[in-house]
């Protein structure tokens, strides 16, 4: 047996692949010896999570095997299980995209149950939200919206205006002083919730 793997291994790609069509165990293994590693560092590069990296090389090598007879014979081994590999990182990037938007729906229908409890209404909120910050300075006000509508960084806020990073950081400590003043501390969390929402 360990002859024969050894056999195996000395072979080429479309060697081991025309034996794969005929059910031989031990090319599909040889296969898999070949590429998993390479496999598995490039999925968990991509996914950050050892499971996640090695659950989708599992499920490459299972479609792999089970799709062997339809394969063309001359089929690049190595690109079509890395081309399969990309395609299932891109179905877990989707997937989770769409489990963490569902969650974030769900987050936002509480949020908004719980403020009409309190008795705040999203669009009298907003427009009050509006009046204040047309109270602003023009130059307190434009720095906050792009930290908070664009979500600028400090550094790229200063460098876009022309001024100096302390003097984005008072502009906001400003911005954030007269809002505390005009709104109640329950339109204050409704309205860091929606730039929480706006952000993501």
């Amino acid at each position: 047996m360990l002859q024969s793997t050894k056999i195996y291994a000395a072979l080429a790609d479309d060697l081991l692949l025309a034996e794969m069509k005929h059910n031989n165990p031990l090319a599909f293994e040889t296969l898999y010896q070949r590429y998993v590693d390479m496999m598995y560092r490039t999925a968990f590069k991509r996914l950050q999570s050892k499971a996640a990296a090695d659950d989708v090389v599992q499920e490459v090598f299972v479609n792999f095997y089970e799709k062997r007879h339809q394969l063309a014979a001359d089929q690049h081994v190595k690109a079509y299980l890395f081309a399969s590999l990309r395609n299932r990182i891109l179905n877990e990037f989707r997937n989770h995209l769409i489990h963490e938007q569902h969650h974030a729906n769900i987050a936002a229908t509480q949020a908004q149950h719980n403020y009409l409890q309190l008795g705040i209404d999203g669009k009298t909120l907003e427009m009050k939200f509006r009046q204040v910050l047309e109270q602003m300075p023009v130059k307190c006000r434009e720095v906050f919206e792009l930290s908070r509508f664009e979500a600028l960084p400090n550094k790229s806020i200063a460098e876009r205006l022309g001024i100096s990073v302390n003097t984005v950081e008072k502009h906001i400590s400003k911005a954030l002083a007269i809002l505390r003043k005009e709104l109640s501390s329950q339109e204050l969390g409704m309205v860091a919730f929606i730039f929480m929402l706006y952000n993501n």
